[in-house]
């Protein structure tokens, strides 16, 4: 029988999908990924979007909202960027036992959307020192990223790195707020319950109109790369890169807009629409484990209480034959047979299949 997952199974993060304009080619834009040194990496050249873990100190901080008000950021601004539903994922939910509202009124009960987006500028900031923030005339809250130049970047790195509550002392002395308008939701992404220590990891995508320099933080990155989602999911397939499969399945849904102002218009409309968690649920079909997302007639109500492979009595074909509504891959060194047959959940694009080319001999 499962038992209940600890609340601390899941660590809380936060990433960033990048795009910057690629000058108006047939595939207009690029994604920025990196790979994350060895010290850090769980395999060699695993590659992922820049984020990381969101840090209570820094990112929960009743001084954030006050800096906020000073700054002359308007409450409506905020409170458009928190989704009111009844369905929203425990990660964006409201936390404790208070309302939303309780995060305008100076209370240490946080709106998740807003936490979570200051944890993914920072942790860009940290990783790979892009600042997405906007100063005093570029207080518009447009939905196109704007990048703010460091003086002294590598030195501002590392301090926010060492410390990341250091992230509001930049925003003060550089007179910028963090560009949390330009971060969309995208999606939801929580480790299997069979782990031991898991993420849940919230991904926002975010437009720039051209790719910033970058600076490594070389304690975590050991290079970065502008590429579009096929090049990326050719690289997987080559070896030279590794993904998990959150990264895989993003970059399928990607495959389907090729141009930046179509993308970029998809992302502000799809992102009020909210968020499901997919928490893959784990089969084990005669050896073949076969991972069920939301929507999949084997999906179960309550996933984080599974906490173990449910054996399957049959083949991978034979657990397939026994479902209508499939949400559904195997995996192994990377996603292999991606099934969707039902509308995506939220409006989301659909995963398109990728076909590896063969050179003719």
């Amino acid at each position: 029988m499962s038992q209940i997952a600890p609340i601390s199974k899941w660590r809380t993060s936060a990433s960033v999908i990048l795009v910057a304009s690629d000058g108006g080619t047939s595939d207009d834009y690029k994604l920025l990924m990196l790979k994350r040194s060895d010290a850090t990496a769980m395999v060699v050249n695993q590659t992922v979007f820049p984020g990381g873990l969101l840090d209570s100190e820094a990112d929960e901080s009743v001084a954030w909202l006050q800096y906020l008000e000073e700054f002359g950021v308007p409450q409506e601004e905020l409170r458009r960027l928190v989704l009111i539903r009844d369905d929203r994922p425990a990660i964006l939910a409201p936390q404790g036992t208070g309302c939303y509202d309780r995060f305008f009124k100076r209370s240490r009960i946080w709106s998740r959307e807003i936490i979570l987006r200051l944890t993914a500028v920072r942790e860009s900031f940290e990783e790979v020192g892009v600042l997405l923030a906007r100063n005093q005339k570029q207080l518009d809250f447009g939905a196109v990223a704007c990048v703010q130049d460091v003086p002294d970047l590598e030195a501002w790195q590392r301090r926010v790195h060492d410390k990341p509550s250091e992230f509001l002392t930049l925003c003060r002395q550089l007179k910028v707020v963090p560009d949390l308008w330009a971060l969309h939701e995208w999606s939801a992404w929580s480790s299997p319950g069979f782990l031991r220590k898991g993420y849940e990891t919230v991904f926002f995508i975010a437009f720039v109109d051209k790719q910033p320099k970058l600076l490594n933080e070389p304690g975590e990155v050991k290079e970065t790369m502008w590429l579009t989602p096929l090049d990326l999911l050719r690289l997987n397939e080559l070896g030279e890169v590794w993904f998990l499969p959150p990264q895989v399945y993003e970059l399928l849904r990607l495959m389907g807009i090729k141009e930046y102002l179509r993308l970029l218009d998809f992302a502000i409309k799809r992102g009020v629409l909210g968020t499901t968690m997919f928490l893959p649920v784990v089969y084990n079909c005669e050896g073949t484990l076969v991972y069920v997302l939301p929507g999949d007639d084997f999906y179960v109500p309550e996933p984080h209480l599974v906490t173990e492979i449910i054996p399957f009595p049959g083949s991978a074909d034979e657990f397939r034959a026994r479902s209508q509504r499939l949400h559904r891959y195997a995996y192994g060194a990377s996603i292999k047979n991606l099934e969707l047959n039902i509308p995506p959940p939220n409006g989301h694009l659909r995963p398109l299949k990728f076909q590896m080319e063969r050179q003719k001999l």
